[in-house]
């Protein structure tokens, strides 16, 4: 193993720096170009209170990460360690590598029942051409307010027909 150094405090921008252009000035997982509005972190391993510097990447900097992944990466790695207590790094990144795996396999065609399919709305825009259509119509029938519940009554779908506009974008 090469021998480790220990980082200073007012070493970390220029550290940063020269990492980040070395990954381009991008995000080392998104890829999107740092900025300051995007801010930036020098990513690093946490170590555990059993752990030594160095220990299978413990306390050792990563890359450099825009805020959003940096947070992203630090619940997945805290939460892998809360809830499948991986021995290792490497157990990790077995576990993150099946999980990928798994979102790759297709779907099962059963729409869970916590999932509901949403009804369609009827177009508020092609309500009110349909409103019009039927005022130069010159029918005397008082037309039917818009539903406030947005779904289409039979009313509706029977005038939608007749002037032959569809109800829906």
């Amino acid at each position: 193993m090469q021998e480790l150094k220990q980082l200073k405090t007012n070493e970390i921008q220029e550290v940063r720096e020269n990492i980040l252009t070395e990954q381009n000035g991008c995000c080392a997982l998104c890829g999107v170009e740092i900025t300051e509005v995007t801010g930036y972190s020098l990513d690093h391993q946490h170590m555990t209170k059993k752990e030594t510097i160095g220990e299978d990447g413990a306390g050792l900097i990563r890359g450099v990460l825009c805020r959003s992944c940096n947070v992203w990466e630090g619940k997945i790695w805290n939460n892998t360690q809360r809830y499948r207590q991986p021995k290792s790094v490497q157990d990790r990144i077995d576990m993150l590598e099946k999980l990928v795996e798994y979102y790759k396999k297709d779907n099962i065609n059963l729409i869970h029942p916590s999932e509901k399919i949403k009804e369609p709305t009827v177009s508020k825009s092609n309500y009110n051409k349909l409103k019009k259509q039927y005022g130069l119509s010159l029918q005397k029938k008082k037309f039917p307010e818009y539903p406030k519940s947005g779904k289409l009554t039979k009313i509706l779908e029977n005038l939608f027909n007749e002037f032959e506009i569809e109800p829906y974008n």
